[in-house]
Parts: C-alpha cells; structure tokens; sequence
C-alpha cells in the first residue's frame, strides 16, 4: 500500500510512468520501506523466487550451549533487502524456515530454538537441545518477499553435548556419622554444578542428597549418617541450562563404627553403702573414656553415675543404700563423640547391716554385723515413732538394748554406722519388735 502511494504521489508531480520511477529510485524505496538492520519480522507469504545470487560465505559456531551461532557474508545488490535462514535435520533436508533477517548488511542470526518467526512450521525441528546437530542454508529476499533462486552451501553446527562426569571422584571411609566426598572440577565452561546421589548399593536406586552451584565448588560432606554404615556415591554435572550429563562410576564409603560395649563388668569388692566394680579396657585406640550406669531396684530410670577416662578399669559406687539391689551397665566413648551401646548389664545387692531385734526381759536387743574393718567406729539408734524418729544412744559394738520397753507394745528401730570422723553409713532398714504382754 504503501509503494502504491509513492508510485502515485511520483506520477502527480510530473514522472511520466510508474516504471520510470521504480528504476531510478528503486534502492531508496527499499530501504525506506525496510525495518531497520537485524530485526527478525514475521515471515510473509512467499512470492515466486528471484534471480539473485546465493550468499557465500555461511559458517557456524559449534560446541555452544544449546544455541548455534550463524554468520555469512552480505549480498550488496539493489534488491536484497534481507535474508531467510532456513534448517533441516538431515543434510539432504526437508530445509524449512526459521528466521527472516531484515536488512541486506546484517548478516549473523543465532539459532536458540524452533526459530523466530510467528509460528514453528509444522514439522518442522524440535528445538535446541544437549548434543544435537542441525543444517543451515541462507537465502537473500526481496522487498515484495520473494526469495533467492539459489541458497548457500548447507554448514553444520553442533550444540555443546551434555557434560561429562567429573573425573576422580573419591569417598573417605571412617569418619564418624558423616561420609566426605571430593572430586575434580570439570574443564566443561558450559558446566554450572554438580549433583550428589547417595545409595546403600551399588546398583541403586541412588536418591539426590545435594545440589551444587558452583563449578568449582569440589567438596562435599554428608552428615547426619549413622555409625558404621555403607553408602555408594556418584557425582552428575550439570549444565547452565539444566541439563543432566552421565553420572560418574559409584564409590563406596563405610562411616566409622562406634565403640565396641565394654566387657567383663563385675564386682570386685563391696562395703557398706558401697559397690567397688571393675571390667576389662576396650580395644579401640581413640577411646576417651567410659560411662558408668545405674538402675535403681523398682525404678525405670538408668542414670549416670560415674564418667571415667580412658584408663580407668575400676570405680566404687557410693550411692547405694544398705542391701539395695541395682543393675549396672557400662559404655565406652571415641574422641569423636561416639558412644557404644550399654554392655550386658549385672545386678548387684550391696551388703546389709544384717540388722536383727529381739524382745528380752532386760529389754530390745538389737543386734548387726561387725563392720569395724571398714572404718565404722560406732553406731547410733534410732527409735522410729508416729511423729519421727528419735535417737536412744550409741554402741561401739554391734549390739545394743532398748530398756524401759513397755509390755505389749510396738518398737521400730533403725541403726546408722559412723566412722571416727562423722562420716555415716547409709541407714540400716526399719527392723520391727513386739514386746509380749505379762
């Protein structure tokens, strides 16, 4: 419409005929009437081809990331007004159209996809991906869009292919709970990561355990692992786009184990109020140390009761009563924190005052057992009532007796061992007599 009202427009200020007009000012047209340089338009309906030259000169630029980079030389001649890139995936074609360049001088297009035009052709090729190698001719057009008669030799150009697996991929064994991996960076520039797969075989199904943005970024550590278990790892890079490359060979890793439980707890000896226990030393060379464990008779709490270093083969437990059954267990700690499970446990009745009340005549004799080799100097009664208990005196030996008892009542007693510079004993059990009534 627009060359119609120039045509007209030249006849009214004196041209003698349209044709007149055309080959004089032909070129000048064009380029009015052209977008500007390097804009890609939609392609118009196609009119038969004109007598044109082929361009020469098309190359392209391979290994880029799923994108193909396309250059050739310009056709300076009146009536070249652009040019149609046209593809094919084989070189023998179907070609079809991807792209109109406007503009005579511009001469580079990069191939990112199924093309720039309003609609992909159908059937045409799918769009750019990892690894695919597609062929490209040139075309010059005309104003009115007709097309060259000839196209350029056919160039080739390849997509960068996915990324390769990186290369030495290497999983360090014993380490407590956590397994480090570390590998080369790949030399691929399309490359942005990697990603981290773990499996517990060999074969899979491997999981994805971690992400990496960074192509340098070669270390990675997975924690929160438990002791002594076996994990297979492989390492994908991954390309700017996305795109996944084959996974590296799996490699094995082994967390370290904890310590083994410690063995051969017992008793070694035993006094009043206290249970002196030994066990044989753990073998692992990084031991720290060991915990001692305690359950109460009738309790469902183990408690600790003694942390003990490395060396240490023997611990006396001052906190029991008198007669009191417990259960003992032992485990062993590593210099990385890691704790064995309890060894076999032991139940142990630590000694008794043997405590015995007997109504006499003379009174309650109340009766114990010797325990003057163990630092007891004496001992103190005590006479247990409804409102507390009450001290009746001390003995140095191991008998004492209750005088003034009355006929036919009741007595509660309870002894408590001391040694010569105030320490005691844990308290006897309550003991319980009847005094007969005249």
């Amino acid at each position: 419409m627009r060359l119609r009202c120039l045509v007209a427009m030249a006849l009214l200020v004196g041209c003698k005929t349209p044709v007149d007009f055309t080959r004089v000012q032909f070129t000048r047209v064009q380029e009015w009437l052209a977008p500007q340089p390097g804009e890609v338009s939609a392609l118009p309906p196609r009119m038969p081809t004109a007598a044109l030259p082929a361009p020469e000169g098309l190359t392209t630029i391979s290994g880029e990331l799923r994108e193909i980079p396309l250059h050739w030389d310009p056709l300076l001649l009146a009536g070249v007004v652009g040019y149609v890139v046209e593809r094919a995936d084989q070189s023998e074609g179907p070609y079809h159209e991807v792209a109109s360049i406007d503009g005579r001088s511009h001469t580079a297009w990069v191939d990112r996809g199924p093309g720039l035009v309003a609609a992909a052709t159908p059937g045409g090729p799918a769009a750019l991906g990892d690894g695919e190698t597609f062929f490209y001719r040139v075309r010059p057009h005309t104003l009115s869009g007709a097309l060259g008669e000839e196209a350029s030799a056919v160039a080739t150009g390849t997509t960068a292919t996915v990324p390769d697996a990186p290369d030495d991929l290497r999983a360090y064994s014993h380490q407590p709970r956590n397994v480090p991996l570390s590998w080369r960076a790949s030399g691929d520039p399309t490359v942005a990561g990697y990603v981290v797969e773990r499996s517990p075989a060999s074969r899979g199904p491997f999981e994805q355990t971690a992400e990496i943005n960074d192509r340098f970024e070669t270390v990675y550590v997975d924690q929160g692992l438990g002791d002594l278990r076996v994990f297979y790892y492989r390492i994908t890079s991954v390309n700017r786009a996305g795109g996944l490359g084959e996974p590296s060979k799996p490699v094995r890793a082994v967390t370290k184990p904890e310590p083994l439980p410690p063995v051969g707890l017992r008793v070694i000896a035993q006094r009043l109020g206290a249970n002196e226990l030994g066990w044989e030393p753990n073998v692992e060379t990084d031991l720290t140390g060991y915990e001692l464990l305690r359950r109460r008779d009738g309790s469902d709490t183990t408690r600790l009761v003694a942390s003990l270093d490395e060396g240490t083969t023997r611990v006396v437990d001052t906190d029991v009563g008198a007669g009191e059954r417990v259960v003992y267990r032992l485990r062993a700690l590593d210099s990385d924190g890691l704790e064995s499970g309890a060894g076999p446990p032991i139940e142990v009745v630590s000694p008794a005052y043997e405590l015995e009340a007997i109504a006499r005549p003379e009174g309650n004799l109340l009766s114990w057992r010797d325990r003057r080799d163990e630092g007891w100097a004496q001992a103190r009664i005590f006479s247990i009532g409804a409102l507390g208990s009450s001290e009746l005196g001390t003995a140095s030996g191991t008998r004492f007796v209750h005088t003034g008892v009355e006929p036919g009542k009741r007595y509660r007693y309870r002894v408590v061992l001391e040694a010569a510079d105030g320490q005691r004993a844990p308290e006897s059990k309550v003991i319980q007599v009847e005094v007969p009534a005249r």
